[in-house]
């Protein structure tokens, strides 16, 4: 599903962004959404900020050679908004606040944001660290270069953000050590049922953190930020 925002204009007000009633109720089913083109007046900016936040070797970061990468190159930098103007300006944008408000409710939170340029794929995997399973935390990706399913688009299994359910938690166990998908299933990562989103330069997917997501096929510079918001602890 390609699904687009919508607007409330009030009374004669601003408009206010907000997500339809159809595109939460695909969100809460399925685990994620696709916002084709919401940024893409403004991509070329976001793409100078990103690569000026990474061109600055003062910002801590992180390169990591792990498992879900196939043991490749990645490189992520935290906090990764609040390091360029042309970026941090998103996380209160009005339409970024909007798909939070809609699908968490206007006591969410912000929770994080991080940048990474790729040099590998991603198994299959869910935001489980430092999140507990039971508080509920959204994602918003904005990838910076067009992709396909053989160069690296996000692939999501829909229905896995029903974590306690057994279809859910029976993926987690046997795809928890990518070494095991073809002993569990008898086929690669790739191989395994589940829908991909390609995306251009502009475009935001929206995921919960449970969604089990991967990528195959991206080992060329793939740029990733992402923008996090979640529900307020219960007390």
């Amino acid at each position: 599903m390609e699904a687009r925002l919508h607007t409330n204009d009030g009374a004669g007000t601003a408009a206010a962004f907000h997500l339809s009633p159809e595109q939460v109720r695909y969100f809460e089913t399925f685990g994620f959404l696709k916002l084709p083109q919401l940024f893409e007046p403004e991509v070329d900016g976001i793409s100078d900020g990103f690569e000026a936040v990474f061109r600055n070797t003062g910002h801590e970061r992180m390169e990591t050679y792990h498992a879900i990468h196939g043991d490749q190159r990645r490189i992520t930098i935290p906090s990764f908004v609040d390091k360029d103007p042309r970026v941090h300006r998103l996380r209160d944008d009005d339409r970024v606040r909007g798909i939070a408000g809609s699908l968490i409710g206007d006591s969410y939170e912000y929770a994080e944001s991080d940048g990474s340029v790729f040099y590998c794929g991603t198994a299959w995997h869910a935001d489980i660290y430092g999140a507990p399973m039971s508080q509920y935390h959204v994602k918003l990706y904005f990838y910076l270069d067009a992709l396909s399913s053989d160069t690296g688009a996000v692939r999501m299994m829909p229905g896995t953000n029903h974590f306690s359910e057994t279809y859910a938690s029976t993926l987690r166990a046997d795809l928890e050590d990518p070494g095991n998908t073809r002993s569990a299933y008898g086929v690669d990562g790739a191989e395994l049922p589940s829908f991909t989103l390609p995306t251009d330069p502009g475009d935001v997917i929206v995921g919960n953190y449970r969604t089990l997501h991967a990528s195959f096929g991206g080992v060329d510079r793939r740029r990733l930020f992402t923008i996090s918001f979640r529900a307020p602890r219960s007390s």
